[in-house]
């Protein structure tokens, strides 16, 4: 009797764990500097009403993962001595989905008024990391990169591994790849050279070495997508409306308990 209670007990445990597990969510991401560097051992927080959650560190990779997070909303925060805080806000996290936030810190600059913290709101990676090599630019990197605002060129080789400007500088080579075999998509409309954007309108930017999908099989280089900033928050905007709606149906679905 006695080894029957033990195993129904177990089996009990096993069933909610797995349970827990199916209706959790998960955090993943990596780490860098400005200039594309993978940072490694930074402390990473889960914060959800400015209170801390989970916490972490990068690993030798410059990565990170948080896993069984309950569906919710929460902030995600890197801190590391001699970089500014990063704060990334309103990530949202659903049953059975992995979102991948990836964070670029900048040196700290001497300053009388403290810590400083940066926020940025979370924007879901336009590639899926599991199946493709893509390098974020971020805000920050733009606004401090020593070179000009709109040389996008610049930008790209400046931070992004196995990226070099040709000969003339209008266009880059992608792991050695020909001329003109790389794509340039802002706003998600294609463009057949180097988009002419002001840095200070550029929302979010990632360049694409490894992985294309295959609704972008003319561009066997790689690809540079640009989201400007005015469109970055009309797709924010809708993402929280479509994200509100899922809850508001799951809700309604869950059968009444007496």
């Amino acid at each position: 009797m006695k080894t029957i209670k033990t195993t129904i007990a177990l089996l009990a445990m096993i069933i909610s764990g797995s349970i827990a597990a199916q209706s959790s969510g998960i955090i993943k991401g990596t780490i860098v500097d400005e200039k594309g560097a993978k940072l490694l051992f930074v402390p990473v927080a889960i914060l959800q009403d400015n209170k801390v959650i989970l916490s972490a560190e990068t690993d030798e990779n410059g990565e990170f993962t948080f896993k069984q997070i309950t569906p919710g909303t929460y902030d995600v925060k890197s801190t590391f001595v001699g970089f500014e805080t990063k704060l990334i806000k309103e990530v949202s996290i659903n049953p059975n989905k992995t979102r991948y936030v990836n964070i670029s810190m900048v040196p700290s600059a001497a300053s009388m008024l403290g810590v400083i913290v940066i926020e940025e709101k979370f924007i879901e990676p336009a590639f899926d990391p599991q199946f493709s090599t893509a390098t974020p630019i971020s805000i920050d990197q733009i606004e401090r990169a020593a070179v000009g605002k709109t040389d996008i060129v610049a930008l790209i080789t400046m931070v992004t591994p196995n990226v070099l400007p040709t000969n003339d500088g209008k266009d880059i080579y992608i792991r050695g790849s020909r001329r003109g075999t790389t794509g340039y998509y802002v706003d998600g409309n294609k463009t057949l050279t180097v988009p002419d954007v002001p840095g200070l309108g550029i929302g979010a930017m990632e360049v694409l070495t490894g992985g294309v999908p295959a609704e972008y099989g003319d561009c066997t280089g790689g690809l540079v997508i640009i989201t400007t900033k005015e469109y970055k928050w009309e797709m924010a905007r809708k993402q929280n409306r479509i994200d509100d709606r899922k809850e508001s149906a799951e809700v309604k679905m869950k059968p009444e308990i007496e």
